[in-house]
């Protein structure tokens, strides 16, 4: 009849504002969980029930308001302020990523095989000398892949304040 006690996940996101690439944010390099211990006080074990608030819309935010609207125990709320950003960035994404954030192919705007990228101090770097024929570089514009996994995000349950 004493006070119950109960483990809990506790999930820490450390969310990047500005990402070049949807390459840097695999769901296991931004979410890791700890467990921690609550106590009720009464003889009975109480649900907690968090509400999180994800900000920024981009590839990162979506993907953290995505996971965490997939627990059932977190309201998930996702703001950003422009949701129909046409971000001129590259939008580039590695195959492996394409399949790793289950992308459908209608997202991959044009699929490269062969880039040039050169910095303002003129080095040069050669992407696409290491594909294998049947692979490509996803180029993605920014507004439909931003859209699509927010729309996840949605579909599990996030609230999305513009």
């Amino acid at each position: 009849s004493g006070a119950c006690a109960a483990e809990m996940k506790f999930t820490l996101v450390a969310v990047a504002g500005l990402a070049s690439t949807v390459s840097a944010f695999s769901p296991s390099s931004f979410v890791r969980t700890t467990p921690v211990a609550h106590r009720a006080t009464s003889s009975t074990c109480l649900e907690m029930k968090y509400k999180v608030a994800v900000v920024g819309g981009g590839p990162s935010g979506a993907c953290a308001a995505e996971i965490f609207a997939q627990e059932k125990g977190i309201d998930t709320v996702l703001f950003e302020r422009k949701l129909d950003n046409a971000k001129p960035c590259g939008g580039a994404i590695p195959l492996c990523m394409v399949g790793e954030f289950d992308l459908p192919e209608t997202v991959v705007d044009r699929k490269v095989r062969k880039m040039n990228l050169i910095s303002p101090t003129g080095v040069e770097v050669n992407i696409g000398e290491t594909l294998q024929p049947d692979e490509y570089i996803g180029m993605c514009r920014r507004e439909i892949l931003d859209k699509y996994i927010r729309d996840r995000a949605i579909e599990y349950g996030a609230e999305i304040v513009n």
